[in-house]
């Protein structure tokens, strides 16, 4: 709907027009009043009218001066003068100065409708047309964006841009350099957004940027989500090339202003040293890149650069194996609280271990994931259960070398000690449970085994013999004995009726060597010989 504003010094004649006409059904959602010249002016600019109707003839300023005026500030507002007879003159002098129509008074009803719909109509015409020119220019300008990304995305990769009209790196980022010229430098930064944000809006970052270094930016989004980052292509002046912190500061000041706050601190850029063209940009950047997923790992933010990853690693380098040997009896020493019970002193362990990396930044993501990858493993073997595999999968292994940030790390190996304490009060809490399970499985994996024997299966359970029997025969009803004596002789029978196989091949498949005990024990369990048994049943 349109605004509109009336400009009449008769007060019935003022408010009459604002009621003449039914103006929403014209396409007008708002009518403003003004008692002359003076006031109608102060109106239009805090109005910003679409349609202006004024007299002419009023005191302290007259129509023709209020339209000059009006058109000089708000060249779109369509303006219509009202004039009687007497001047009409003036009325000429109105259109000549931007009014669109006039009206003489008294004013008629159709006149008025007829014009203020033309008016309308017109007003509509204009706007759709300066929205089809915004969307063009809008389309225009992401176009251009994206091939000046695509472009940038080329040079880091080393390679050319692609196509005929590549655009040109140099002349895009022209606008700030000395006196119009091509620039001499050029600035590649790298920058991570604040957690847990983490995605970075590439057409944000370019506006935001160029805001605050009063310069073209040209932005590439690497990676996806959490893990995204963002390379920075724009022209240093002469005098900056040595000072970047200074540009650097002064952008991370305006994106954290910008940005919503995020629990995992504010953003990072890293800052490389500048390069003569824009097909250097790629070396550039992975220096930036590198320096800036180290300060990541560290969970630390601002600004951050090349040389500060080697300047700890340098600092770290005569104390290393000394760190090594600390870190390694701490994860002991966690292993251990643990297989003992001592669950908070094993989570105070892990703690102190943690503080200990966190206190050598030098030590680096590497060593931290590998020292917990062996960490995790030795857990996982204190919570298998028997038989199992103790190993971390693959994807466990993976998850940890994934770790962007040492306290994402922090938190898995935090969880992976809470499952491991879990678990280890389980198989205590069913410690019986857990013996007969391991009893029951080993059997069905030996039973073949002819020396396999109640003294034998408490060896290999680490518990003595009156002990497993006890325990297995309070949950069973029977003694281990008895119950691998059924499984064995449950066994022959089936290959006794399913196949044609000899009595003594059977077995000493199942673990009976001696035929003729075998014989006996099946003519106990079945009533007859496993040969008459055989015949019968496969008659």
């Amino acid at each position: 709907m349109l605004k509109m504003l009336i400009v009449e010094d008769e007060r019935w004649e003022r408010e009459g027009l604002a009621e003449f006409l039914d103006w929403p059904s014209l396409g007008i959602g708002c009518v403003e009043l003004a008692c002359d010249g003076i006031e109608g002016l102060e109106k239009a600019r805090e109005a910003v009218p679409d349609i202006l109707i004024t007299d002419i003839a009023m005191p302290g300023r007259n129509g023709i001066e209020l339209a000059k005026l009006v058109r000089g500030e708000l060249p779109n507002v369509k303006i219509v003068v009202l004039t009687g007879y007497g001047d009409f003159e003036y009325a000429r002098d109105a259109l000549r100065f931007g009014a669109v129509d006039y009206l003489l008074k008294p004013i008629e009803e159709e006149a008025l409708r007829a014009t203020i719909s033309r008016i309308v109509e017109d007003c509509e015409q204009e706007e759709r047309r300066r929205d089809e020119e915004a969307s063009r220019r809008q389309a225009y300008e992401e176009g251009r964006r994206a091939a000046l990304r695509q472009a940038l995305a080329a040079r880091l990769a080393a390679r050319e841009p692609h196509g005929e009209a590549a655009p040109d790196l140099e002349e895009a980022l022209a606008e700030a350099s000395d006196g119009g010229r091509l620039p001499e430098a050029y600035g590649i930064w790298g920058v991570r957004a604040p957690r847990p944000a983490g995605a970075i809006d590439a057409l944000f970052l370019e506006e935001q940027a160029g805001k605050e270094l009063r310069r073209p930016v040209i932005v590439h989004v690497l990676g996806e989500g959490m893990s995204a980052e963002a390379a920075l292509l724009f022209a240093l002046r002469r005098e900056e090339a040595e000072s970047q912190r200074e540009l650097a500061t002064k952008l991370l000041r305006g994106l954290d202003l910008a940005g919503q706050p995020a629990d995992g601190g504010g953003w990072t850029i890293a800052i490389s040293p500048s390069v003569k063209s824009p097909a250097d940009a790629g070396e550039s950047y992975r220096e930036a890149a590198k320096a800036l997923r180290f300060t990541v790992w560290n969970g630390w933010a601002g600004v951050a650069e090349a040389a500060d990853e080697e300047r700890e690693r340098a600092r770290f380098s005569p104390e290393a194996e000394a760190f090594d040997r600390r870190c390694r009896e701490q994860a002991k020493r966690v292993r251990s609280l643990l297989g003992g019970g001592d669950e908070q002193g094993a989570a105070a362990a892990l703690d102190e271990l943690f503080a200990l990396v966190a206190a050598s930044p030098g030590a680096g993501r590497a060593y931290a994931a590998s020292l917990c990858s062996g960490l995790l493993e030795g857990l996982l073997t204190l919570a298998a259960p028997a038989g199992a595999s103790s190993a971390a999968s693959g994807e466990e292994l993976a998850e940890l070398l994934a770790c962007e940030e040492r306290r994402e790390l922090y938190a898995r190996m935090r969880t992976a000690v809470g499952q491991v304490a879990k678990r280890l009060r389980e198989k205590r809490e069913h410690k019986d449970d857990y013996l007969v399970e391991r009893l029951l499985r080993l059997v069905e994996a030996r039973y073949g085994d002819p020396t396999l024997s109640l003294v034998s299966l408490a060896e290999e359970l680490f518990v003595s013999p009156n002990h497993l029997g006890a325990t297995f025969k309070k949950k069973l009803g029977k003694s281990p004995t008895e119950y691998l004596q059924e499984y064995r002789l449950a066994l022959a029978e089936e290959m006794l009726r399913e196949t044609r196989q000899r009595v003594a091949a059977v077995a000493e498949r199942v673990g009976i060597p001696n035929t003729s005990y075998f014989v006996a024990l099946f003519k106990n369990a079945y009533g007859m010989t496993p040969g008459e048994y055989q015949e019968l049943t496969q008659r």
